[in-house]
């Protein structure tokens, strides 16, 4: 999950604006505005409030910024454990194969 710094610092380089240009659309200071983004200042709600709406962003969509790939990556995740699974259940169908073969020779002994 992105801090809310991260989401800020992506939305304002898909705005393609420096934090300057950020900072004077807040009407707060370069420092102010660089220190929310390296989530040094915690902001407060109506501050995530008003860039959101810089933004043109619904306070859902923000809190959504930089999330986008998290789903697909659980996918990804979930059909890496499935193969997994499956990888295993073979392995021990091959090992039981094979000690079955053992045992055989065994009683030919």
């Amino acid at each position: 999950m992105k801090t809310l710094g991260e989401k800020f610092r992506i939305l304002r380089q898909k705005m393609g604006v420096n934090q300057k240009a950020m900072a004077d659309q807040l009407e707060i200071s370069i420092p102010a505005y660089s220190k929310l983004e390296t989530s040094i200042t915690d902001p407060n709600f109506s501050r995530i409030n008003q860039i959101a709406k810089v933004h043109g962003l619904t306070l859902r969509e923000f809190l959504d910024v930089g999330e986008e790939g998290a789903s697909e990556q659980e996918q990804l995740i979930q059909q890496l454990k499935e193969k997994i699974a499956t990888l295993e259940n073979s392995v021990i169908r091959l090992q039981s194969k094979l000690i079955d073969l053992y045992d055989r020779e065994d009683q030919k002994k």
